[in-house]
């Protein structure tokens, strides 16, 4: 099957956790109670993403920006880590629209799953072939609020994001090929494959998508830096990878996917060091993340 080797990863993981993990292997959500349309928790007044922030904040005697920082770094690990994880295992990213996104809490501090999805892959996967819908012409973009930034090329049945700073309107549609002469296929509701050029870009309009407005969100009700919250995104991005190979795959990985994760991590010996703090730090007798920024600031 198209994720199996990933989902046998995230089986392995599981089980070398306890069973604590904060995503299901499969991806796909079960039957149990539970879930959380994510959309749900970003309708104002956010009542639901504050109860989450809360229990953050309780179960760590945390005021509650340092609460939403912790909780973004706890879902955004664990949104993040498939995507990348697919990428590096086989190059087949699977990606969760924020529309069919699943969240509850759980001894992970959230878990994350999807009620379907869409998996990219390149043109030359054998998967290719197995991609549904129909063309309907060519493209050379969306006009979904433009402006004169650097367009994505890539929108993976998840969100379209066809301007650097606009906002990502999630629709099923996937732009393949190249930027001449670019076919848009309409990808149906149920599961399946789309095939794409550039699996950063897919990742990065599925970052785009599933996670800005949770950062806005969490910026706005709990007054958190929106770069503090995107340097745990960027580290979702490197932590996973780390597992399977050397810092630079994962460096190479946030280059490409780009802003608003690319330049919030440094090479550092064998790994890498957070240019933004997640605010773990500020806890009565914390010890700093390997990853702190705070130890290097100290260094001369």
């Amino acid at each position: 099957m198209l994720l199996d080797a990933l989902s046998r990863h995230l089986e392995g993981l599981a089980a070398e956790r306890g069973g604590v993990l904060g995503v299901l292997p499969g991806l796909v959500a079960d039957d149990s109670p539970g879930w959380i349309p994510a959309a749900d928790l970003l309708r104002e007044p956010y009542e639901g993403l504050l109860a989450l922030v809360d229990e953050t904040a309780a179960r760590w005697n945390a005021p509650r920006h340092v609460a939403a920082a912790l909780l973004w770094k706890t879902y955004g690990y664990w949104h993040t880590m498939p995507m990348v994880l697919g990428w590096a295992l086989h190059r087949r990213v699977p990606l969760m629209r924020l529309e069919d996104t699943l969240v509850r809490p759980s001894a992970a501090g959230v878990t994350v799953a999807a009620s379907r999805l869409t998996v990219a892959v390149l043109p030359g996967d054998p998967a290719a072939g197995a991609t549904t819908g129909t063309s309907t012409g060519t493209s050379t973009g969306t006009s979904t609020g433009t402006t004169a930034e650097t367009p994505v090329e890539t929108i993976v049945g998840t969100s379209v994001e066809t301007t650097v700073g606009a906002s990502a309107t999630a629709v099923t549609t996937a732009v393949v090929g190249t930027t001449a002469g670019t076919m848009v296929e309409t990808v149906p509701e149920q599961s399946g494959t789309v095939v794409v050029p550039d699996l950063a870009a897919a990742i990065r309009a599925a970052i785009l998508d599933g996670q800005r407005p949770f950062v806005q969100a969490l910026s706005a009700v709990a007054r958190v830096g929106e770069r503090t919250l995107w340097g745990s995104t960027a580290e979702a991005v490197a932590h996973p990878l780390l597992t399977l190979g050397p810092y630079t795959e994962a460096a190479r990985l946030l280059e490409e996917i780009g802003p608003p994760v690319a330049g919030l991590l440094a090479p550092d010996g064998d790994g890498y060091r957070r240019r933004t703090c997640c605010l773990w730090i500020t806890l009565p007798d914390a010890e700093p993340c390997s990853s702190c920024c705070v130890p290097a600031a100290r260094i001369p």
